[in-house]
């Protein structure tokens, strides 16, 4: 993976899951000040967008650098 890929990836789905997380505790500690009277759809929604987010963090932390100036583990 081309390192500003990698770079934006990480940068993006750290954001995301930050973001996420902050709208969820502030949401559990002051019931109503974010999603006001919004159903049980709108928690669900905040919680795939970090589980996703999450996801892509790992994925982008361990996906393979594909350079042709380096030789992988299995090359002799």
């Amino acid at each position: 993976m081309d390192p500003a890929v990698r770079f934006w990836l990480l940068v993006l789905s750290v954001a995301g899951t930050i973001s996420a997380s902050i709208m969820l505790v502030v949401s559990a500690f002051l019931p109503g000040s974010i999603f006001g009277e919004a159903d049980t759809l709108a928690y669900v929604g905040s919680v795939l967008v970090a589980l996703v987010s999450m996801g892509v963090l790992v994925w982008s932390l361990t996906a393979e650098t594909n350079s042709s100036g380096a030789a992988g583990p299995r090359a002799r």
